[in-house]
């Protein structure tokens, strides 16, 4: 076997066992989480608050919506952290 045809194998090699542990690396999940108010902002997992109603979408729910005039969107800071706290026609909640 010519050092070519080696080196050839172990580059081939290295792609499969590296595409191999990407497919099996879960993906980061994010969401929009919105209310009924229409106010929106960015989670990286689904949370709960008790008696409030919050609606999950997709990530790239976002990219078709973020101009719609009917939402309100949040970004999340200091001040505001979703996990704990939320929104609600365009006011803090902490909890």
């Amino acid at each position: 076997m010519r050092i070519s045809n080696i080196v050839k194998q172990a580059l081939l090699t290295g792609m499969l066992v590296t595409a191999g542990v990407a497919a099996m690396s879960p993906g980061a999940a994010a969401y929009v989480v919105c209310n009924r108010a229409g106010d929106c902002w960015h989670a990286d997992r689904r949370i709960h608050f008790p008696h409030v109603r919050l609606i999950f979408h997709s990530d790239h729910w976002w990219d078709r919506h973020k101009a719609n005039h009917h939402y309100t969107w949040h970004d999340v800071d200091g001040d505001h952290d979703w996990h704990h706290g939320y929104w609600d026609h365009g006011t803090w909640h902490a909890i």
